[in-house]
């Protein structure tokens, strides 16, 4: 009886032996969502400051008329677009 007993204590000790290593690894999990989801606000910034590094250098390149035909197209497409946001902002407040 006392081999079932001690069989039984083992059982006990290994499943609050993997319980406890459950709860560290959900712990270690949620941390690694946080820094996941930092990681991806910092890259969402990054990428944002990044589109406008690039447009100031194509106005710099445009400002010393070094573009190439290719580039001096783009600029002007991404111009139109911004005039077409500043048009429909100055109809939206002329409301």
């Amino acid at each position: 009886m006392e081999a079932v007993a001690a069989h039984i204590r083992q059982l006990q000790q290994k499943i609050q032996l993997l319980v406890k290593k459950h709860r560290q690894l959900e712990k270690a999990h949620q941390k690694l969502e946080v820094k996941l989801q930092q990681a991806m606000e910092e890259q969402a910034a990054l990428k944002q400051e990044l589109e406008v590094l690039r447009l100031q250098n194509s106005i710099l390149k445009a400002s010393q008329q070094q573009l190439s035909e290719e580039e001096r197209k783009s600029m002007e497409k991404k111009l139109h677009g911004f005039i077409q946001e500043v048009d429909r902002c100055i109809a939206l407040l002329s409301r």
